[in-house]
C-alpha cells in the first residue's frame, strides 16, 4: 500500500471517530423527547425592562391554541410563580402569560429585581403537557 493511501485511510478513520458520535447525538435528539427552551435571555442574565424573551421548541410543533393535536401545543410563561404539573389547566392571569397564537417572542414589563420565569408547553386546550422537557425555568435580574 502506498504512503498516500495509508494517510487517506488514517484521515478517514479519524474523521469517522470524530464525526460519528456527533451524528449519533443528532439522530437521537431529532428522534428524542420534545422540549421547550428560552433562547434568550440566558439563565442568570441581567436585563432591562421591557425584557425581550425569545422561546423555542424541539420536537414539538408550536401552533395556535384550539385543536388538541399529538406532538403540538403552544407556550406559556409563568412569572415569579411555579410551573404547573402536567394535566393542569394553565390559568390566565398576571403571572400566567399565554401565547396562544403560537408566538415565540414576548416583551415582559418587569420591575427591577430578581425574577423567575417558567416556560411551559400546553396543548390546544391549555392543559400542561407531560414530559421532563415541557418546562424550563430561568432566573433573571432586571436592572
Amino acid at each position: 500500500m502506498s504512503f498516500s493511501k495509508q494517510i487517506s485511510r488514517s484521515a478517514l478513520a479519524w474523521a469517522l471517530i470524530l464525526v460519528l458520535p456527533g451524528l449519533a447525538a443528532g439522530a437521537s435528539s431529532s428522534a428524542g423527547q420534545a422540549r421547550v427552551l428560552f433562547t434568550s435571555p440566558a439563565d442568570g442574565a441581567t436585563v432591562s425592562s421591557p425584557v425581550k424573551v425569545t422561546m423555542g421548541a424541539v420536537n414539538l410543533i408550536v401552533e395556535p391554541a384550539g385543536e388538541v393535536k399529538a406532538g403540538a401545543g403552544h407556550l406559556h410563561i409563568m412569572v415569579d410563580t411555579d410551573c404547573l404539573a402536567a394535566g393542569q389547566v394553565v390559568p390566565k392571569d398576571d403571572t400566567h402569560l399565554h401565547y396562544g397564537k403560537g408566538q415565540l417572542e414576548a416583551e415582559l414589563a418587569l420591575p427591577p429585581g430578581p425574577h423567575t420565569l417558567c416556560l411551559q408547553a400546553a396543548d390546544g386546550a391549555h392543559i400542561a403537557l407531560a414530559g421532563e422537557g415541557m418546562t424550563q425555568r430561568i432566573t433573571i435580574t432586571v436592572k
